[in-house]
């Protein structure tokens, strides 16, 4: 099944932030959430999504899925814990 598809525990908006800030909001938003629940993660900085989010997530162990959203304004970067 596709992080996509399924039931995000927590959605987080970071939107309007440019590095580190997407890191250290992605960090936070995990870090409380339980073993195999997912993040739905908002963002419009492109270096994130391509580079710091896939790297933070790879180190920590985590799955990832990206997803461009429906007006292709953002991308939806799915975290599973």
């Amino acid at each position: 099944m596709s992080l996509k598809d399924e039931t995000p525990a927590k959605t987080e908006d970071c939107r309007g932030q440019h590095c580190p800030y997407p890191n250290l909001m992605a960090k936070r938003a995990v870090k409380d959430m339980n073993e195999g629940e997912v993040l739905d993660f908002w963002v419009d900085y492109e270096p994130a999504i391509k580079e710091s989010l896939p790297t933070l997530c790879e180190r920590a162990g985590w799955q990832y899925e990206v997803a461009r959203d429906e007006n292709d304004q953002y991308w939806h970067f799915y975290i599973k814990k």
